[in-house]
């Protein structure tokens, strides 16, 4: 028995890594679950908690609508929702922070000389405000987002390409994900998986923990 991060390289035969990064490097669900909250707080306006409940289920546009129409806004819903997305580039920019021991994880990999790359629908400037105000940029090879490639993680194509860029075989390469649905495109595309536990997919979890090579809630956990 020994904590993952420590292990995992003894274990396993490893060529290459994909991490996705919110929910799986990153613990941002907090910044997106509250970022109602804090446009609101920049116009002195105190939301109820329960904002980000109500907002979850809304595209971007239709939350910035709600928050215009219930606060009785005078910003138009394009300058709300622009609003809502500056809180969190602001966010990512000066305090999102690690998922648990996933620092420690990214830290042996890289040390071992095991080439690294993410694939993400985040957006690259926020992925790179991150990653270099954490210093993990130079990590990996390359960041490949779904809106720049033209493919979502609900198709193989973008894991396949990411693996050609690090030259590393579909076989040794393992994908590491908070969300069902990239873990099960990864799995039945050949690849490897580690499954990492996640508010935003809370209710996935029995599933993801049964697909999965490894379901982690923490990278430090003992296997």
């Amino acid at each position: 028995m020994g904590k993952f991060y420590e292990r995992f390289l003894e274990k396993e035969t490893v060529t290459g890594m994909i991490f996705d990064v919110d929910g799986t490097i990153l613990d941002s669900m907090p910044v997106w679950a509250h970022s109602g909250e804090r446009y609101l707080e920049t116009l002195g306006i105190h939301a109820p908690a329960t904002l980000g409940r109500t907002l979850f289920s809304l595209t971007m546009q239709q939350g910035a609508r709600y928050i215009k129409e219930t606060y009785e806004l005078t910003q138009s819903a394009e300058e709300i929702r622009a609003g809502i997305i500056q809180t969190v580039v602001d966010a990512y920019r000066q305090e999102t922070g690690f998922k648990p021991s996933a620092q420690e994880f990214l830290r042996e990999l890289h040390q071992a000389g095991i080439p690294m790359i993410i694939v993400t629908s985040n957006d690259r400037p926020l992925v790179e405000a991150a990653f270099e105000r954490l210093k993990i940029r130079s990590y990996f090879a390359d960041i490949l987002t779904c809106g720049e490639f033209g493919s979502g993680k609900d198709h193989p194509e973008i894991f396949y390409a990411a693996a050609e860029k690090i030259h590393s075989e579909t076989a040794g390469t393992w994908v590491v994900e908070d969300g069902l649905y990239a873990i099960r495109t990864a799995k039945e595309a050949g690849f490897r998986t580690i499954g990492i536990a996640d508010a935003s997919s809370r209710e996935d979890e029995t599933q993801i923990e049964k697909l999965a090579d490894y379901f982690l809630t923490d990278y430090a956990q003992d296997i």
